[in-house]
């Protein structure tokens, strides 16, 4: 774990500033009693980096494949499976002739569509699923899908990502094509087509992006009957009610993921549920200390830098969007209220933090969760859980970002507290 002074600033100009939800307190105070605005003395911040759990993988509208060596946090692979069906609900005539069968992975082009060294050449192999999937199945991060794949791929790519812009190409064999064409008319291609599982291949040096949506994973069998001289496609894509579901192995060996020493400057978050960041916030205890005095929380910001060395901005962009959540003892999320969004239609949505690119920084606003715990140690109650950093999107994106931890010398990650003291 890793501890930082963290500085309490407050001046009476900011009291106007703060006209957020979360700037509450100054309704308690009597109108007799009388504010003095004070500079706290230090408030110890804790951090460690912890492993992230198995996350629930199914489904994801994004879907990675691909692997690279980080310098920073080691090997990480990823592989997804999908199934597929007859999106276009094109028929086979009878004692028609396969010519050729291919398959495309669309590239997400609204995004990032590669995260690692994208200069080199990079295979990915396609195996087909032995076992059924299912949509309402729930598949996560660290399901070992290499028991439920063929011994042997049934088709490669290679590509160079610099020079790929929107899809991947593969050639399924001719025989797969056959297959499909006879249990479509036969009605049993469900009972024999389970699905198709992609993995990095044997030059692997980047992670890619590819979307379910809009039929961007697809493969189309062309075919043609005697006299004609031009073929006819079918095909068969991902569905919005077929199961995917996206795979991630991590090798942080030789790494300083995961480390608990106290003299660590560095603390580290990485997607494709790789790591997450503990806060301990409990020297804020020390505000109900304050004698014959009452104290009202302004506003309380964690300011997270990134290292500007080690994160290699320009290689591996930073996680664009983080979350805060908690953990109970048992690894279970608790999911705080000021961080869940509602909209019209009563559903709610986690809240996401993003990156600030000028500032090379993450700021989240913790002015509840301080309160909240303030009012705990006042009754002398510590809390079940644990407050946790998190990538927002755990298994549908990339990223990895390496972060200041409280111990930094230059530029720490600090707790910036405003709040106003009133006397009794």
């Amino acid at each position: 774990m890793n501890k930082h002074f963290v500085y309490a600033i407050v001046a009476a100009a900011l009291l106007s500033a703060c006209d957020n939800d979360e700037n509450m307190g100054t309704d308690l105070m009597p109108e007799t009693d009388h504010p003095i605005i004070v500079v706290t003395d230090t408030i110890d911040i804790k951090t460690e980096t912890i492993l992230d759990n198995a996350v629930y993988s199914t489904n994801q509208s994004h879907l990675l494949v691909g692997g690279f060596v980080d310098p920073v946090f080691g090997k990480t692979d990823a592989a997804f499976f999908a199934k597929f069906s007859n999106t276009s609900y094109g028929k086979f005539p009878s004692e028609c002739i396969c010519d050729s069968v291919i398959l495309t992975l669309g590239l997400d082009t609204t995004a990032i569509q590669f995260y690692g060294n994208t200069s080199t050449k990079n295979s990915i192999d396609i195996y087909t699923l032995t076992s059924k999937v299912y949509a309402d199945s729930s598949y996560y991060s660290n399901f070992n899908y290499k028991d439920i794949i063929s011994d042997s791929p049934i088709a490669t790519a290679e590509f160079i990502p610099t020079k790929t812009k929107e899809e991947i190409r593969f050639t399924l064999p001719i025989e797969f094509g056959k297959k499909v064409i006879n249990c479509s008319r036969n009605t049993t291609f469900d009972d024999n087509f389970y699905g198709l599982c992609f993995t990095q291949g044997s030059t692997s040096s980047c992670i890619l992006k590819t979307s379910r949506n809009n039929n961007n994973i697809k493969y189309r069998v062309y075919y043609h009957c005697k006299g004609d001289t031009a073929s006819t496609a079918v095909t068969f894509s991902v569905a919005s009610t077929n199961a995917c579901a996206s795979f991630f192995t991590h090798d942080y060996t030789g790494t300083n993921i995961p480390s608990d020493s106290k003299s660590d400057s560095l603390v580290y978050l990485q997607s494709m549920s790789g790591t997450k960041i503990k806060i301990d916030l409990s020297d804020i205890r020390k505000f109900s200390k304050f004698d014959q005095k009452r104290i009202s929380i302004m506003r309380a910001d964690l300011i997270l830098p990134i290292d500007s060395v080690l994160s290699d901005i320009k290689t591996f962009a930073p996680i664009n969007q983080i979350t805060c959540l908690g953990n109970n003892k048992d690894g279970s999320i608790i999911y705080f209220e000021e961080f869940l969004t509602k909209d019209s239609y009563g559903g709610t949505s986690l809240r996401s933090i993003s990156f600030e690119s000028s500032r090379c920084r993450y700021n989240i606003n913790l002015t509840s969760r301080v309160i909240e715990l303030l009012r705990l140690y006042n009754k002398n109650i510590e809390p079940d859980y644990d407050i946790c950093i998190y990538p927002y999107a755990r298994t549908a994106d990339f990223g990895r970002t390496v972060i200041n931890a409280p111990s930094k010398k230059s530029s720490p990650m600090k707790l910036v507290i405003q709040y106003t003291v009133f006397e009794k």
